[in-house]
């Protein structure tokens, strides 16, 4: 990550250098933060991905979480946008109330809630562990 820039999410995705192609989502329940292993990369990573054709960032984000999770988040708390030198992402923090069952997919195999500190088996996406741990030592204010 190059830079990353926070503020009310109007402001912060109507300026053009600003403007997002993927949505990130750092899910959160009281097992956890919610990783998922790509079968693809090899790696746990966090949800998210390309937002479609006239798709808006939150709802990239929402439909990204059904997915690849087969979870359903609703609330949605704006943390920034995390700028890369080939993309920018819309990066949203969701706490989860009701677990559904995971279901696995063409891309993830598998779900996971994992604590900060807590050891990983198999390869983590540091960009994916980056954001969490930006997101909990901002001291954010948490959706319950």
């Amino acid at each position: 990550m190059d830079s990353f820039i926070t503020g009310i999410e109007d402001e912060v995705l109507g300026d053009s250098n600003n403007k997002p192609t993927t949505a990130f989502v750092i899910v959160e329940s009281e097992k956890g933060f919610m990783l998922l292993y790509n079968r693809y990369y090899s790696r746990w990573e966090i949800t998210g991905g390309y937002m479609e054709l006239n798709e808006t960032p939150r709802d990239c984000a929402i439909r990204e979480c059904k997915e690849e999770s087969n979870q359903n988040i609703t609330q949605l708390e704006f943390v920034g946008v995390a700028k890369y030198k080939t993309m920018n992402a819309a990066i949203y923090y969701s706490f989860l109330h009701w677990e559904e069952p995971f279901i696995e997919n063409d891309e993830i195999s598998a779900l996971m809630w994992w604590r900060s500190g807590d050891n990983i088996t198999g390869n983590a996406d540091a960009e994916s562990l980056k954001l969490i741990n930006l997101y909990t030592s901002a001291g954010s204010c948490h959706i319950r």
